[in-house]
């Protein structure tokens, strides 16, 4: 069965400790889930270092990020979407259930496993969108699929519509099992223990924390032009994806090309090109770009934006508590809730990176 790459955001630690926990991170058992530290925004779960939090409320904190700088970021704890745990000590008045040690790698083991709990919703949405690449080639435009286990439904994939609904508790280990039955006349009716998911959402899920290469042989040896900006929040992207949606508008290039224009390593161009195909924003069809290019432009531009203004208040649920499964399942946070603040204070105009 194959497991996710997930992102591990460390948060105020010192360089030192971090490498440690980095190299702790990374040494996954076989057959779990593998961590790798990244961008705290992209990440699936956080480690904060709780001598660098300070509380401004019931709710808010400031984190010292990155540690010894006056940078720091605002975090308010009915905001957060995902897995989260503050290495100990904790600030005098500041409570959390989810804590670890720092110093012990049983303390921080035991606290990933905890993680991959939390984060069963995702890894079960990245199983779907493995079953996805491998299969949806067989379908056709009309289809319906059920995936079923032991006779089961564990999801419904509405091909005409790029959707998907996928049952709550589904474990990923059930759905890499799972048949994948197809046809036109399977009922779309879904359950009201499933969960409805575009799928473009699922396929950008499983694209971006594969260790497999899924870009297709076409979009290695034609012309790649900007369908569209994938319909997601605009926080999901990474610079890389960024930059090469701006290139890919001014001019269209083939992969050999955009290695050169851009300098990146061939692995790294690929994985990120990949996910930008499966989520629907690349073709190697020009007439399909050119059709879409009014639409495009306006998407990018609303992107420039919502990547430079992030003072827009993100949606807030009430019941949730500080280890809610991840956005991707079960909110719709457009933006981080990690927010800049360069105040001592955090009450400043903060925005996100």
């Amino acid at each position: 069965m194959e497991q996710p790459v997930l992102g591990l955001g460390l948060l105020g630690f010192s360089e030192q400790m971090g490498v440690r926990l980095q190299t702790w991170a990374a040494q996954t058992p076989s057959g779990w889930p593998e961590w790798r530290t990244c961008d705290p925004h992209l990440a699936d779960a956080w480690m904060i270092a709780g001598d660098a939090v300070e509380v401004l409320g019931r709710d808010e904190v400031v984190i010292r990020h990155p540690h010894g700088s006056d940078e720091r970021l605002t975090l308010n704890r009915v905001e957060v979407d995902r897995p989260l745990a503050f290495a100990a000590p904790l600030p005098e008045g500041f409570a959390s259930a989810e804590f670890f040690e720092a110093d012990s790698e049983a303390s921080v083991r035991q606290r990933l496993q905890r993680f991959e709990a939390w984060l069963r919703p995702l890894r079960s949405q990245f199983a779907l969108g493995a079953l996805l690449v491998e299969q949806l080639s067989a379908c056709r435009s009309g289809d319906v699929v059920h995936v079923t286990l032991s006779g089961k439904l564990l999801a419904v994939i509405d091909i005409q519509r790029w959707q998907a609904a996928l049952l709550i508790p589904a474990r990923p280990v059930d759905l890499s099992m799972a048949e994948w039955v197809h046809g036109p006349a399977l009922s779309k009716d879904i359950p009201p223990s499933f969960i409805r998911l575009p799928l473009h959402r699922v396929m950008w899920t499983y694209a971006v924390r594969t260790r497999r290469d899924v870009l297709p042989r076409r979009y290695r040896e034609q012309r790649l032009y900007l369908r569209r900006v994938p319909r997601l929040p605009a926080h999901w992207f990474d610079e890389i994806h960024l930059s090469l949606m701006r290139e890919l508008m001014a001019r269209p290039a083939s992969f050999s090309q955009l290695l050169e224009r851009t300098g990146w390593p061939d692995h790294e161009l690929a994985r990120h090109i990949g996910a930008l195909y499966h989520a629907g924003g690349l073709t190697t069809d020009p007439d399909s770009a050119r059709r879409a290019e009014t639409e495009t432009r306006r998407a990018m531009v609303a992107l420039r934006f919502d990547q430079a203004d992030r003072e827009s208040e993100l949606q807030t649920h009430h019941g949730q508590s500080e280890m809610m499964g991840p956005s991707s399942i079960l909110r719709e946070a457009v933006h981080s809730p990690l927010r800049v603040s360069t105040g001592k204070t955090g009450q400043d105009s903060v925005r996100g990176p």
